[in-house]
């Protein structure tokens, strides 16, 4: 015979409730898994375009504009401003110019510090800012 000690202290609305907190906790736990496996193609596909990405140097808006040593823009045959170059720069040879201090195929090591200094003064709704701001995320570190 039992008797009311053998009983378990919380009763059984306060089990019900703890099943279904329980139960909560395994559907977000499945959620969270789901959301991993989204996550990681998605920055696998980031890291990918970053480095196939191209800038405009300078941006399509200044086309015929020289590049100056600092990285301004300046009329064509300006004093200390280099041409631009033929065509965009591709995203993995600027990040490794400004990772390692290589050069731009074709182009002298002037040319590529006038060209990196113009990079680095791309500002938000640029040609060429998206992909120089994805070249800094850590995942191309």
């Amino acid at each position: 015979m039992r008797d009311a000690t053998d009983e378990p202290e919380t009763g059984p609305e306060e089990n019900a409730d703890q099943l279904q907190t329980r139960r909560a906790m395994l559907r977000l736990g499945g959620l969270g898994a789901a959301a991993v496996v989204t996550v990681k193609p998605g920055m696998a596909q980031a890291a990918t375009s970053a480095l196939t990405c191209s800038i405009p140097v300078p941006q399509g808006s200044q086309s015929g504009k020289w590049i100056k040593s600092n990285g301004d823009v300046v009329s064509a045959n300006a004093n200390d401003a280099y041409p631009p170059p033929s065509r965009p720069l591709a995203g993995e040879d600027v990040k490794n110019s400004l990772k390692y201090g290589t050069g731009y195929p074709g182009y002298d090591a002037n040319q590529t510090s006038a060209y990196n200094n113009y990079i680095k003064k791309l500002t938000m709704g640029n040609q060429g800012y998206t992909c120089y701001a994805s070249l800094q995320s850590p995942i191309h570190q």
